[in-house]
């Protein structure tokens, strides 16, 4: 995915604006960082739950209250002829035409209805509970700290998120994981230091466990990667 941006223009209803603001808080990001991750779960993560369809029928059984206010942020060139090419798509579905700042607000609704890792319901109370994150740091292999480099370069993507996500997979089980996995291997003794910013619930489970936060973060971290095929040629 190559790197070249454009801004788009985008409406929002009062609750994806509240959200927004919220979770920028929880998270100690932009808000612009908050929507590209949505882009990247949409469109790499989940295409699987973000199809046509689903979005056409959302559209049609929802009513959306858009603010006037118009925003702008940069997302990539990629993100961008994809979101056309299903707003296309939903269009011809639901046979009426869409402004593109109308179509985003619609497909910031469905995400964080229907696909948002911080939605998820035990998440979202530790973060009302907790709002604010903390700093910590973790040492990861050479090899995987790149890794996760360069999926937050390619996707724009906020390194405090994507691991927030990683350690709440559920897929991957309660922390520290479902097991410990006999293939995982981990490429590179040398380890680097990477600075982010968690929710505080989670940097208070990581401290309680009998293992080291970095080397539960390592391990998950792998099994996310192998899971949704971000491998390193991506």
């Amino acid at each position: 995915m190559g790197s070249a941006t454009r801004i788009i223009s985008y409406k929002a209803t009062l609750r994806v604006k509240r959200l927004l603001n919220q979770y920028s808080e929880n998270l100690k990001t932009s808000k612009a960082k908050i929507i590209n991750y949505a882009l990247y779960e949409i469109f790499i993560k989940y295409p699987n739950k973000a199809t046509t369809a689903a979005i056409a029928t959302y559209i049609t059984s929802n009513n959306f209250d858009l603010k006037k206010d118009n925003y702008t942020l940069h997302i990539l060139i990629d993100y961008y002829d994809r979101f056309l090419a299903l707003k296309e798509e939903v269009q011809t579905i639901n046979h009426i035409e869409y402004h593109d700042n109308e179509f985003f607000g619609f497909l910031l609704s469905f995400y964080f209805d229907k696909i948002s890792f911080v939605r998820k319901k035990k998440v979202n109370e530790h973060l009302k509970n907790d709002p604010k994150p903390s700093q910590i740091g973790l040492y990861l292999n050479k090899e995987l700290k790149d890794r996760i480099n360069k999926l937050c370069k390619d996707y724009q993507l906020n390194a405090g998120m994507l691991l927030f996500d990683i350690l709440t997979d559920v897929d991957l089980g309660n922390l520290p994981f479902k097991f410990l996995p006999n293939d995982v291997v981990i490429e590179s003794k040398e380890k680097e230091r990477i600075i982010i910013y968690l929710p505080q619930y989670i940097h208070q489970q990581l401290n309680e466990l009998p293992l080291t936060n970095s080397f539960i973060t390592e391990i998950r971290s792998e099994q996310y990667l192998n899971k949704f095929n971000l491998k390193k040629d991506n």
